[in-house]
């Protein structure tokens, strides 16, 4: 397992922090909301899927609706950032073409900027989602700060999954219709709006084999129930995002002399 992959970081760092800076504070430019639309965005979910599945079909009366309203808003903070990077890395190269046709600018680069920026742009909803917590449950948690540790997998498995989608863009047309339908696929079969034990018997391996899954688990017992995360499904999904990550870069790295004459 080649770990140069990583000197990335380190040597476009200052190049990758100028593009994460600059979607930031392009992603709202003339927008009346402007900023406010980073946390309306997960409200408005929200507030449709607390109505449809915890009311209207009754998921959240075990726990309450403000418990549920909780967990499917921890949930959705997972989900959002994972989603918006793997659907926006089917663009990221034609949108970029002038930087892309040149030969000294590391492409690498562009995936990597819209990943940083789409989970940047989800800390006031976090912040919301704890005070939210300490509300609702009256506690503020000390295993809050395992925070920045759970989402070292995450950030390695949706980087990953942007090197490959990316970098088959220019390859295959297709490729952005495939990932929305496939996002749409995977959101549904992720426990986001309703609980985990709603898998059982030979589906119940799923909620272990699905690495979001494991992540949003981890995410509520950290930031919800205050209780440590289940290492177990933090070495897994740690494990499948390093080696998505690698394997994502230097497929990339590969085709990358292609994007030139395909864009």
């Amino acid at each position: 397992m080649n770990l140069s992959s990583f000197k990335l970081l380190s040597r476009q760092r200052y190049l990758l922090a100028a593009l994460v800076r600059r979607n930031l504070l392009g992603r709202y430019r003339g927008s009346s909301l402007g900023t406010a639309w980073s946390l309306l965005e997960p409200l408005v979910l929200l507030g449709i899927y607390t109505l449809v599945f915890g009311v209207l079909m009754g998921l959240g009366r075990e726990e309450g609706i403000g418990g549920y309203a909780l967990k499917v808003f921890c949930g959705i903070l997972a989900w959002l950032p994972f989603s918006e990077s793997l659907n926006r890395a089917t663009t990221v190269l034609w949108e970029n073409t002038t930087l892309v046709k040149k030969v000294i600018f590391p492409q690498e680069v562009l995936p990597l900027q819209l990943v940083l920026s789409a989970f940047l742009n989800q800390i006031p909803g976090l912040i919301v989602l704890l005070a939210g917590v300490a509300a609702l449950r009256g506690q503020i948690h000390l295993t809050w700060l395992w925070g920045p540790i759970l989402v070292v997998p995450q950030l390695l498995l949706t980087a990953g999954l942007a090197f490959f989608i990316a970098a088959t863009s220019p390859l295959l047309r297709d490729v952005k219709q495939f990932t929305a339908l496939g996002t749409l696929c995977w959101m549904f079969a992720t426990p986001i709006f309703y609980p985990e034990n709603l898998f059982r018997g030979r589906l119940a391996c799923w909620i272990f084999l699905n690495p979001l899954a494991a992540i949003i688990h981890n995410y509520r017992a950290v930031f919800i129930l205050g209780s440590a995360p289940d290492w177990g499904m933090f070495l897994y999904s740690l494990f499948l995002g390093l080696l998505l990550y690698l394997a994502g870069h230097r497929f990339f790295l590969r085709t990358r002399k292609l994007f030139a004459d395909l864009i």
